[in-house]
Formats: structure tokens, C-alpha cells, sequence
């Protein structure tokens, strides 16, 4: 069980039959060769999005971070992720905040900006929420400009799930970017948490069998940070 009162083995049966995880050859961002991939695109409708909301909200709270004014969702992928967190936090944990995600590039007619949502002010305390980290780009894209040009101080980030890789040192690339954004990162479950459940017999209805066995334990054994 987790501190919050959700067990990983929820999380990780959500995210096997939502399809949101899944195993084959895949090549990340990063370019590195994958025997596994988080994909949150596959949460398209509103009973999973709803879902995996309570798991965001949770979390917040479990992180003591439930006194955050903005929930800030980095577009695009973060952009439900922030909308429905904070709608779930107020409807379900008594724990209303506001939400907001950045554009990719700043709007010029209109209103303008490079923000929807809450307006932004200096002071305001921020909880990012993020899905996965595999090198920490984006944290360390959006993270800098919230602080420096927008003032915001940046109460924590919660990700779904940390693959703990290795980013531009031996260390995480979680780790990385706690030490080099001076922030708290908080996952719901860990690549380690996934490949523990799923390796013996679970309730997702899916085992990882010997073979990929091998492939995932030679991809950990190049970029695992641990």
C-alpha cells in the first residue's frame, strides 16, 4: 500500500488495461531502444482520465502539498492531467485549487500569453504534474521560466511514473533534476514497482514471461539508474 491509502497494484492494473503501458520495441525520445513505454495518450476518455486523476489527487495530497494555489500541467501531455487533478481535488478531497498550463508558443491575438488558466503571480505556490521522466527535459524547460520569469515558487512535482534511468550522469535523471532544479519529485509508482508486480502472478491479466524477463534486465543493466 501506498501512504495515501492507494495500492500500487491499482495503479499499475490501470495502466496494463488501459493500455497506457506497454511492452514491445519502442524508441524514446532520448533515442534509446526500449523494451517498455508509458504512453498516458492511451487515457482518451473521461472514465480513465477521471481515474487516473484520483491517482494525481492522492498523491498531492499524500506529498503534503494540498496547500498549492495552481495545479500547472506542462503542455501538452500535461494539459488534461492538470484540468482533471484539479477538478478532482475539489470535488472529491475538499481541496480546491486552480490550474494552469503553459502554450508551446506564446499566443499573439487574443488575450495573448504564454499561460491558460490561473493567471500566474509572483509568490503563487505551484505543484507540477508531469507523467513520465525518463531524462528530465522537460522539467528542465518549464521549471527555470516559471521561477525566474514568472516568480512562482515551485511547492513539488508528481509524476506518474519514474522509469529511473540514467540521465547525463549514473544518477536518475529524477535525482538529476531534484538537485539541479532544487525541487521534490514525487512518483506514484516506479519502474521497479512495475516490473516487481507484473513478474509474478497479479491481477492486470498480463505476466512478463522469461524472454522479456531478459530484454527489460538488459535495458536496466545500460540505463538503469539502480
Amino acid at each position: 500500500m501506498m501512504d495515501n491509502g492507494l495500492s500500487k497494484s491499482e495503479v499499475i492494473d490501470f495502466l496494463v488495461q488501459s493500455q497506457a503501458l506497454k511492452f514491445g520495441d519502442f524508441t524514446l525520445k532520448s533515442g534509446r531502444k526500449a523494451p517498455y513505454f508509458i504512453n498516458t495518450g492511451c487515457f482518451d476518455d473521461g472514465t480513465k482520465i477521471a481515474k487516473l486523476s484520483h491517482f494525481y489527487a492522492r498523491q498531492i495530497l499524500a506529498a503534503g502539498l494540498g496547500d498549492v494555489d495552481v495545479v500547472f500541467g506542462p503542455a501538452y501531455k500535461g494539459i488534461p492531467l492538470c484540468v482533471s487533478t484539479a477538478m478532482t481535488l475539489a470535488s472529491h478531497y475538499s481541496t480546491p485549487m486552480s490550474f494552469c498550463f503553459n502554450r508551446k508558443e506564446a499566443k499573439t491575438r487574443g488575450e495573448g500569453g504564454e499561460y491558460v488558466g490561473k493567471p500566474l503571480t509572483p509568490g503563487m505556490k505551484v505543484v507540477l504534474v508531469e507523467d513520465v521522466v525518463t531524462a528530465g527535459t522537460t522539467l528542465h524547460e518549464v521549471i527555470p521560466v516559471l521561477r525566474e520569469k514568472v516568480g512562482v515558487r515551485i511547492a513539488g512535482v508528481v509524476i506518474l511514473v519514474d522509469r529511473d534511468e540514467k540521465a547525463t550522469s549514473e544518477v536518475s535523471a529524477v535525482k538529476q533534476a531534484e538537485a539541479e532544479l532544487d525541487i521534490k519529485i514525487t512518483s506514484i509508482v516506479t519502474i521497479h514497482d512495475i516490473i516487481s508486480y507484473l513478474s509474478r502472478e497479479n491481477s492486470s491479466k498480463f505476466t512478463i514471461d522469461e524472454d522479456l524477463m531478459k530484454r527489460v534486465k538488459t535495458y536496466r543493466s545500460e540505463f538503469g539508474a539502480s
